[in-house]
């Protein structure tokens, strides 16, 4: 199987232990940094699948990661590092992102359909053009955030705070607010 960037791998025991990036580099979870090894070692010590879908990465550190256009359906990233990655385009449906850092993070094209973002730190992100349909953002930091042209429909936004967000164009149909919804200057609900 030929490894794409993006790619998950594991070791011999089935365990995530990284992500391929693209020639010999992998990101490491357990040390949190880029490695490259020998291409010897890399093919004896790991192999990978194509996708993420239903791994356990609570608290993984993915700080700055490049995982653009990666299927990361119903990944758990509770509590995940995710600050300033780049995440064009990936598919995080059903993705459980509670409490996860991704402040700064270009989350631009991505699929986040009945994902669970409440409590996260997605302050700055660029969401333009996301699908957050159904998704639980309940009290997320969204300040300063990208929303234009985001899909909102049916989103859970009670508590959520999008003090100077950018909600140009955003489909809010059947999102769900209450009183300690921080909406931008300006903004009527």
């Amino acid at each position: 199987m030929e490894r794409k960037k993006g790619d998950l791998l594991l070791s011999w025991q089935k365990k995530p232990v990284g992500i391929y990036l693209g020639g010999i580099e992998y990101y490491n979870f357990e040390r949190s940094t880029v490695v490259s090894p020998t291409l010897k070692y890399l093919k004896a010590s790991f192999y990978t699948e194509d996708s993420f879908r239903g791994v356990d990465l609570r608290g993984v550190i993915l700080r700055y990661v490049d995982l653009r256009g990666a299927n990361l359906e119903g990944v758990n990233l509770l509590g995940a590092n995710l600050y300033y990655a780049g995440l064009e385009g990936a598919n995080l449906t059903g993705a459980n992102l509670t409490g996860a850092n991704l402040a700064g993070a270009n989350l631009s094209g991505a699929d986040l359909r009945s994902a669970e973002l409440d409590g996260a730190d997605l302050s700055g992100a660029n969401l333009g053009g996301a699908d957050l349909s159904g998704a639980d953002l309940q009290g997320t930091n969204l300040e300063d955030a990208n929303l234009t042209h985001a899909d909102l429909q049916n989103a859970d936004l009670r508590g959520a705070d999008l003090f100077g967000a950018d909600l140009f164009g955003a489909n809010l149909y059947g999102a769900k607010y209450d009183k300690g919804t921080v909406w931008p200057e300006g903004f009527k609900s």
